[in-house]
C-alpha cells in the first residue's frame, strides 16, 4: 500500500476523498484488459468493500433479511424484547420464556449468519433459574463474552434483586461460567436491568438500587475480569441523584466513556451522566439535558454511544404539541466537553408515535426506534450523518407488521446489519410470541454494479 491508509483521512474529509481511496485500494485487484474477450471478467467488487461503498455514498437502503422467531411452547414469551448483534452472531432475548414448569424464567437464543441465512444454533438458560427471572431482559456480548441479565431474580429471598450471568463462548458452543450479583444487593434492586461491556470491564445497571436514603435513585456498578473471573469494583452514582431518578435505566460504553441514562430525573425530564475512566476508576465529569427538555420526556431512556457522539432517546417528547411523538438528540464531545448539535425529529411524526424508545448508532449511521407508530405498529427510522449534519434518510417497517406488534422496541446496528425486535408480535398460535428481523443494506449501489464502471470495451 505504500504507507498510505485511507483511514490516516481525517473523518471530515473522508467522505469527499472515499473514492479516491477506492480507486487507490482496487487497483491492488488485477484487472483484465478492457478487451472483447475479457470485458466479461471483469472482477466483483469483494462484499466488504461494495458495503463500505455503499454506506459512505449513502447507496443501498436498508431491506429485510429474514424474520426469525421463538418455536419453544410457553405463554408470551416476549422474543425480541432484547436483541444484540455483532458479525455473524446475534443473541436475542425471551425474558418471559417458559423453561419446564417456570413461567417468565426467559431465555436468550443464539443465531449465527452463513451465506445470508440467519440460523439458530443454541439455546442459552440460566442454570439455576427460576419462575419470574426475566432471564435475557438484557444482553451485551463482545468476543468470547456475554453478559445477560435476570433483573427479576430472587437473591437471598429478596424479589428483583436481579442477577447477570456470563457466558463464555469456546469451541463454537456458550456455557454459563459465573453468575454476578451486587455485594449489597437488595429487593427491588434491578439488578441487571442494563448492560455495558468493553474488553475486560462491565457496567450492571440496578435502576431501582436505594442510594442512602433515596429509594430508586439507582447505581451502576462496575465489573471488572482478571483470568476470565469477574469481580465488583466501584458502585456509580449520580452526583446530585434523587429519590426516583432511576438512574441506570440505560448505559452505553466504548472505551473509557460511559453514558448513564436517568430518565425519571427531574420530573421525568430526564438525564444522562457522562463518566470516564482513568487509572481505573470511574468519576463523573458532567450531566446532559435536552435544550428544550421538559417535564416527562423521559431524555435518557435510550443511549448509544460511538466514539465521539452520543445518541439519546426521548420518546415522551411533544414536538409541534404532538403527545409523545418523541424525539432523539445528538451530542458530540470536543476537548473533552459533550454538546447538544442537533434534535432529530422524525420527517412524518404524529402523537402516539415513541419515537425515540430504542436507538442504536455505530459511526455516521443511526437507527431509531418508534413503536408506536400506526396504532403500535412500529417503524424503525434510519438517520446519515454528513458534515456534521445528521438526515432522515429512510422509514421502514416489519414485511407483516400489524397494530400493536411493537416494531422497532428494540434494536442493534452493526456495519451494513441491523436486528430489530418486534417483542409483541402473535402468531395465530401464540399471544406475545415475539419475533426478531434482521436487515441489510449495502445492496444497493449501482457505481459498481458490473465491477468498475466504465471497463467494459
Amino acid at each position: 500500500m505504500n504507507g498510505f491508509a485511507c483511514a490516516s483521512i481525517p473523518r471530515i474529509l473522508r467522505n469527499a476523498s472515499f473514492l479516491v481511496c477506492v480507486l487507490f485500494l482496487a487497483s491492488a485487484i488485477p484487472l483484465h484488459a478492457a478487451s472483447p474477450k475479457h470485458a466479461a471478467s471483469t472482477p466483483a467488487i469483494p462484499a466488504a468493500l461494495r458495503d463500505a461503498i455503499d454506506r459512505t455514498l449513502g447507496g443501498g437502503e436498508w431491506a429485510e433479511q429474514q424474520e426469525v422467531t421463538e418455536t419453544d411452547p410457553g405463554f408470551t414469551p416476549q422474543f425480541g424484547y432484547a436483541v444484540a448483534l455483532h458479525g455473524t452472531t446475534a443473541m436475542i432475548g425471551a425474558q418471559q420464556a417458559k423453561i419446564g414448569d417456570n413461567e417468565d424464567q426467559g431465555a436468550v437464543y443464539v443465531f449465527e449468519e452463513s451465506g445470508g441465512t440467519w440460523t439458530q444454533t443454541q439455546k442459552l438458560v440460566a442454570s439455576d433459574g427460576q419462575a419470574f427471572d426475566t432471564f435475557g431482559h438484557s444482553i451485551v456480548f463482545e468476543g468470547t463474552t456475554a453478559l445477560i441479565g435476570a433483573y427479576a431474580a430472587t437473591i437471598n429471598g429478596n424479589p428483583s434483586t436481579g442477577a447477570v450471568y456470563v457466558f463464555t463462548l469456546a469451541d463454537g458452543s456458550w456455557s454459563e461460567t459465573q453468575k454476578l450479583t451486587a455485594d449489597d444487593g437488595q429487593g427491588n434492586d434491578n439488578f441487571g436491568y442494563s448492560l455495558g461491556l468493553r474488553g475486560a470491564t462491565a457496567l450492571i445497571g440496578a435502576d431501582g438500587a436505594t442510594v442512602g436514603d433515596n429509594g430508586f435513585q439507582g447505581a451502576v456498578y462496575v465489573f471488572t475480569a482478571t483470568g476470565g473471573i469477574w469481580t465488583q469494583g466501584q458502585k456509580l452514582a449520580a452526583s446530585d441523584g434523587g429519590i426516583g431518578d432511576i438512574f441506570g435505566y440505560s448505559i452505553a460504553f466504548d472505551g473509557t466513556t460511559a453514558m448513564i441514562g436517568a430518565y425519571a430525573n427531574n420530573g421525568y425530564q430526564g438525564a444522562v451522566y457522562v463518566f470516564g475512566e482513568t487509572g481505573g476508576t470511574w468519576s463523573e465529569s458532567q450531566k446532559l439535558v435536552a435544550d428544550d427538555g421538559a417535564s416527562n420526556t423521559y431524555f435518557g431512556y435510550a443511549t448509544a454511544l460511538s466514539g465521539t457522539t452520543l445518541l439519546v432517546g426521548a420518546w415522551g417528547s411533544n414536538p409541534g404539541g404532538n403527545d409523545t411523538q418523541g424525539a432523539a438528540y445528538i451530542f458530540t464531545e470536543s476537548n473533552g466537553t459533550w454538546s447538544q448539535t442537533q434534535e432529530l425529529l422524525s420527517d412524518d411524526g404524529a402523537p402516539f408515535d415513541d419515537f425515540g424508545h430504542a436507538v442504536a448508532l455505530d459511526g455516521t449511521h443511526a437507527l431509531i426506534g418508534a413503536n408506536g407508530v400506526d396504532s403500535s405498529q412500529g417503524a424503525v427510522y434510519a438517520f446519515d450523518e454528513a458534515g456534521g449534519v445528521w438526515s432522515q434518510t429512510q422509514k421502514f417497517y416489519a414485511s407483516d407488521g400489524a397494530p400493536s406488534f411493537a416494531f422497532g422496541s428494540a434494536l442493534a446496528l452493526d456495519g451494513s446489519s441491523a436486528l430489530v425486535g418486534s417483542w409483541a408480535w402473535e402468531s395465530p398460535e401464540l399471544a406475545l410470541q415475539g419475533a426478531a428481523y434482521f436487515f441489510a443494506t449495502g445492496s444497493g449501489d449501482t457505481i459498481f454494479a458490473d465491477g468498475f464502471d466504465g471497463a467494459a470495451p
